[in-house]
Order: structure tokens, then sequence, then C-alpha cells
């Protein structure tokens, strides 16, 4: 498959139009335009085939996509060594003085100006090249952007303010709506995008939105809100749940994938026209790629500048290959090869000291590179890049790689079925046919029969855990069921003892420097 031409071009004018409201300072402020404005810019059809693109380029911010893996550093997943986004920050407490999680709500409310311009100028546009069919299909992609972005502010801030038209100067001042009320707007952004997007696959859409993804996002939402504070689920948001992914899978549009690291490193050639993705991020080279180490950091920062190291939980939660819990006095552990014996996707998600490629061949990393603990995350790493930059030791740059990032994929939807239904009724037919689908696929037994409800619930978190490990789910899941204090709190994770305060942290603050400019802005409770 082969982008559209506009989709993922590096759109210099988009600084220009969006600059009015993207300081990293002063989010909801507004800046002076130094390049070209939008009065010379939304003229034609062909200028909001641009502006789509810009949008949709924003999913390669690097916490999005090709540096996803980095939000497991503060999870129990892992620990990031070099803390591109704070993490280590994060890890010792969350502060207001810190100013460890403002970057969440700076960039998220500069992307949010990047689609609420757009949106603007397209409900104003009258021009006669473009359907009406065509406008609605636009709006409803860039709404669908705009609710992963509020979802991404709810999870992390609660109450925030509600921003769905560019900002001016005499109308910045934004109150906080409360949390429920930002919940609404990723719902009804995602309802118009699931009514009017086509209803086709991530292939046939050439990398557009369609109608599942939307469903998905959605369903993501629900999932969220379906847990109230002392972690237990919410029935009716469970059923709404279900209702969504149970449309994505009957589409009969999806299928899981034939070789799980083969979704994520494009060397092996099972990228593109994979049947797993619902959505991906696209890196096409040779104008959009990913230049190894310095760029995109996608693949050879995995060894030379490793940044995400996973903790012991993560490599205990690996079973056996027959099933069985892992246990590290069991007779069949090898403490010089932890991989053996164990699911098959733990030798494909981290390394230690030795790389084993596809191909048979091996490479051996520098003891200096995992001296915080020595093993690393290398799920979606390239040989065909390794190899460009000169080896897994090595930092060579500017060799242009292809490559897709996966940000929603079948797995996922089949995983969130099996969570949702269960935690209605309990482990019926359709969950046991959901979760061993997807351990079929990596090579492990179907669950035992006659599990509880509560044993098939620890299955499915714990299955969550290991196939969706370093895409950015962790963190998320243990927050929305509440146990992030109890798996946080007090762990040793190499660099520091965390430190997560129930339910406090549950909760990020909001950025100083924002309710210094933003007068109606007011700081979340627990951090005044």
């Amino acid at each position: 498959m082969k982008a559209t031409k506009y989709l993922y071009i590096s759109i210099f004018i988009l600084a220009g139009i969006v600059a009015p409201l993207s300081s990293c300072q002063k989010v909801l402020d507004q800046n002076p335009t130094d390049q070209l404005s939008s009065g010379t810019f939304w003229k034609t059809a062909n200028d909001f085939k641009l502006g789509l693109a810009a949008c949709y380029n924003t999913t390669q911010d690097y916490y999005l996509s090709s540096g996803i893996q980095d939000l497991d550093g503060i999870s129990d997943n892992g620990i990031s060594v070099f803390s591109y986004n704070n993490e280590q920050l994060i890890n010792q407490g969350i502060t207001v003085s810190s100013h460890a999680t403002d970057n969440w709500y700076i960039w998220g409310y500069q992307r949010l100006a990047t689609y609420n311009i757009f949106l603007a100028n397209l409900n104003k546009y009258t021009g006669n090249d473009m359907s009406q069919a065509n406008k609605v299909n636009l709006e409803a992609q860039v709404k669908l952007l705009r609710a992963m972005e509020y979802y991404r502010l709810w999870v992390f801030y609660g109450a925030v303010p509600l921003v769905t038209e560019p900002l001016t100067l005499e109308t910045q001042m934004v109150p906080k709506s409360d949390a429920e009320t930002i919940f609404k707007q990723v719902v009804a952004d995602c309802d118009f995008a699931i009514a009017n997007l086509p209803d086709q696959d991530f292939w046939g859409s050439q990398g557009h939105f369609t109608k599942s993804a939307a469903l998905m996002v959605k369903a993501r939402a629900y999932l969220y809100h379906g847990f109230d504070a002392a972690g237990k689920a919410v029935v009716g948001d469970m059923n709404t749940v279900a209702t969504l992914t149970s449309q994505i899978i009957n589409s009969g549009k999806y299928s899981l994938g034939k070789y799980y690291r083969g979704l994520f490193s494009h060397a092996l050639g099972q990228q593109e026209n994979n049947p797993e993705y619902l959505f991906a991020a696209f890196y096409l080279a040779p104008n959009n790629s990913k230049y190894g180490l310095w760029g995109f950091l996608i693949s050879t920062m995995q060894f030379y500048w490793q940044s995400v190291h996973p903790l012991p939980s993560l490599l205990d939660a690996y079973e056996f290959s027959n099933g069985d819990p892992y246990n590290p006095q069991d007779p069949r552990v090898d403490k010089k090869y932890l991989f053996r014996n164990r699911d098959p996707r733990m030798a494909q998600t981290v390394c230690r000291d030795t790389v084993h490629w596809e191909d048979g061949s091996i490479d051996l990393i520098g003891a200096a590179k995992t001296a915080y603990i020595p093993y690393l995350y290398w799920k979606s790493c390239d040989k065909d890049e390794v190899v460009a930059n000169g080896g897994v030791n090595t930092q060579k740059t500017g060799v242009p790689n292809t490559a897709y990032v996966p940000l929603m994929r079948y797995a996922e939807v089949l995983l969130t079925h099996a969570e949702a239904v269960n935690e209605v009724g309990g482990p019926n037919g359709q969950v046991y046919q959901d979760v061993n689908s997807v351990r079929a696929r990596a090579g492990m037994p179907p669950l035992p029969a006659g599990l509880s409800q509560d044993q098939m619930r620890q299955r499915i978190r714990n299955e969550r855990r290991v196939e969706l490990a370093f895409e950015g789910f962790r963190y998320f899941d243990i927050k929305r069921w509440r146990i992030a204090g109890q798996v946080l709190n007090g762990t040793y994770d190499g660099l520091v003892n965390r430190v997560f305060t129930s339910p406090k942290n549950y909760l990020y603050p909001l950025p100083e420097q924002e309710i210094h400019v933003n007068t109606a802005l007011k700081q979340n409770p627990d951090y005044q």
C-alpha cells in the first residue's frame, strides 16, 4: 500500500497557520504570527488536503507513536533510563513544582489548536471544488483526532478547558470543564466520526481513519470511564464497550497478523497490508522516514541509546510455554537464558546481551549499554536499519527508513471485548475465543476451562500486559483498574524508589504557567 499523495508530507506552512496558539509556555495565549497566515491559505480544496496532512502529522509526535514505548517508563512495565519526557521525575512523585507532567497538557493544546483551526476554516469554506460529502469526511477525520487528544487530557488531568474553536485574545481565558463534560466531548466527536467515516479497512482507506478506528477510540474512552474510584466495573459502560468492539469484530475486515514481531519490525516485510492494523502512524522513506538514531528513534536507539528497560515484574508476567504462571523457583527456569520455556512474546519483546534475529544471525550488545537493568526493549527493532547504521553498538545517522507504528490493532480489540464481556457476565465462550485467538497467534496454549470471573479477569489483564507491552497501554490500564498505587508505590526501579500517592496521583496537576496566563484556570484540588 502506498500512502496518498498528501497524507504525510512535511507541511512548512503548518507552523504559520497554527502558531498563534502554539507557544511552549503559553498554550492558551496568543502569539504573533510571523509566517503564512490563514488569510492566504484555506482558499482551495487542495489547501485542505495539505491541512489534513498537517493534522495527521501530529500522530508522529514522539510520545504518540515512535517513542510511545517511553510511556511504559512510568508504569510497572519499565524504566526510561534517559527520561526523555521526565519519566524519572514522575516516578519520584508527581508534584506541581517539578513540572514533570506539564508536557502532556502543553503539547495537547498545541495539537488541539491545529485541529480547531482546520475545523473552523472548513466550516467557513464555500468553494465549489469540494463536495459536501468530502467536507463532512474531512470534518470526521479531524474530529476523531480531537477526540483522541481530549481522551489523553481527560485521563491525565481530569477537568480541563474545553476548547472547540480557535482562541483569540478576547476568548483565551477558558475555565475548566468538569471531567464528565470532557468525556462527553470525546464521545460526541467519536459519534460524528462513526457516522461519517467510510466502513472499510485501514489499507483500503490509504492510511486515513475509518469507522472502525472511531469505534475503537470510543471503546477506549468507555473502557476507562467504566471503572469507578474503587476499581469496580460499571456494567453499563462495559456493555457499551462490548457493543462497540463487537461491531469491529463482526465487520470481518480485520484479523490477527501471522507473526507477533512482524507487526512492529518493518524489515520483516509484514507491515504493509497487515490485516491487524486499524490505524498506524506512517514513516515513509525517503521524504518522511525515520532517520535512525537521531530522527524518530524507533530502532537503533533501542541498542546504543536504549531508553526503555523492562522491569522484573513484566518479565515475570510472561508465562511458561505450556501456560503455567511463571515461578522463579520452577526447575524449568534457565537462569542464563530466561527466554527458554517461556511465552514466545517475551523473546520477541525484550532481549538481554544477545539479539537473536529472525534470519538466525546474532548480535552482541555491549554491556555498558545495559548497566541499569540487564534487559532491553527491542520489539520494534529492524535489522536492516541496524546494519545500515553500522551495528548495534554504533550511532551512525542519516539513513532513511520506512516504518509503521501500529496505534490501534485487532489484538487490542479482541482483548478489550473479552474484558468488557467478562466484567458484565463472567467468562463465556466468546471471552475464551477472544483471548485464545491472541494466545494462539503467539504460540501459547488456550486458557484452562472453568475459570471464575475473577480468575478470567486476572488472565485478561496479564494478557493485555504482555501482548501490548511498550505500546502505551499499561499506564492507562493500571490507572483505570485503580491499582497504580499498589504496583508502583515503593517499587525500586534501578534508579529511584517510586512514589505514587493514591488517590492524588491518579490525576496530574495543571501546569503553573498556564494558570498564570489563564486567570480563569484553577489548579486541580489535590495540588492546591
